[in-house]
């Protein structure tokens, strides 16, 4: 006898990791693709979690399922359980007595599981479209199981003394700073010494006007009235009484409304104006129209707030943590780059 005569000894297949002692995870993950309704998507998905448990035949002999607990058939390396048959019935809306609906399901199940074991047969649980929408699934599924049942706890009431601590750790959050408003004339000298002379007394007079014209220092609304439009070259608030709005401490982000908010600031009383004070950004004169006063929101009115904050950085927390536990527990080794 010659070497071709011998038989060939048949080479073993690489285990597949989610192999479960030759069960199946196919037709949980074949339910999961059903409710997007996506014929392509779902074929893959079926092929996605077939493991390859043993090699294949020619025929594919069937093994007995019968030593297998729960088990209704076996094709293959495939195998289906009564649980299977379950939740086809659930999906159906079928109760377990309904004979047609039985029949049906069991004929479905069937089909699926010749179609999977074919598609073992072709090698496409290693195609990387499969392998991929299978990791996809997996992953999504592990997230399911081990971290929405952390997620849902969260849901539960966060207790008020721990809302009142949250409050007091962070209370200048809910603090807003004393706001004034301010009426400005403005001139601008472009650096010309000069100039700047000229517009200091000529913002001296229109001062001086004011403080002679009791009707307008009774009435700070109107700001600087209609002297804004001979005595300032500030576009927006020109013709509008100089008012320029609502100004905190530290002023806006430009080098202007900083040095209006260090002139207003100091004044004592609303209505009251500067002293014409010339600086880098120009000349100024500067009256304190209004207060708004700082005030401090009371807890009764953020607790609603705090506890949204606390809960999504307590399940922004547990899903970092879960991710991090998934990591260390199972570590990448990397065969080739």
């Amino acid at each position: 006898m010659n070497d071709n005569s011998k038989p060939k000894k048949r080479q073993a297949r690489t285990p597949n990791p989610l192999c479960r002692s030759g069960v199946s995870l196919a037709l949980p993950f074949i339910y999961f693709l059903r409710a997007k309704a996506a014929a392509r998507v779902a074929v893959l998905g079926f092929l996605a979690l077939l493991p390859a448990c043993s090699p294949k035949t020619a025929n594919d002999k069937a093994i007995p399922a019968g030593h297998e607990e729960g088990a209704l058939f076996r094709v293959g390396t495939i195998v289906v359980y009564k649980a299977d048959l379950t939740r086809e019935l659930e999906e159906r809306h079928a109760s377990p007595g309904d004979g047609a609906a039985k029949k049906k399901a069991l004929d479905d199940l069937v089909s699926r599981a010749q179609f999977a074991q074919a598609a073992l047969a072709a090698n496409l649980d290693r195609d990387p479209l499969v392998r991929a929408e299978m990791a996809r699934v997996l992953s999504s599924r592990l997230r399911e199981k081990m971290l929405a049942p952390r997620l849902k706890e969260i849901t539960a009431p966060i207790p008020e003394p721990r809302l009142r601590e949250l409050y007091q750790a962070g209370v200048a959050r809910f603090r807003s700073n004393e706001k004034r408003q301010v009426a400005v004339l403005w001139l601008n000298p472009g650096g010309n010494p000069e100039r700047g002379k000229q517009y200091e007394e000529k913002l001296a007079s229109a001062r001086e006007w004011f403080l002679k014209n009791d009707d307008l220092k009774a009435h700070p609304e109107q700001g600087f009235s209609v002297l804004s439009v001979d005595h300032s070259e500030h576009a927006a608030s020109r013709y509008k009484g100089g008012v320029v709005g609502w100004l905190e401490r530290e002023g806006g982000m430009d080098a202007w409304s900083k040095a209006v908010a260090e002139i207003a600031f100091p004044l004592k009383e609303p209505g009251e104006v500067s002293a014409v004070i010339s600086r880098a950004e120009g000349v100024f004169l500067v009256r304190y129209m209004a207060l708004k006063p700082a005030v401090l929101r009371p807890f009764e009115a953020v607790a609603a707030e705090l506890e949204r904050a606390e809960r999504q950085r307590m399940r922004a927390a547990a899903e970092a943590e879960f991710e991090a536990a998934i990591k260390a527990n199972h570590p990448v080794q990397w065969l080739s780059k």
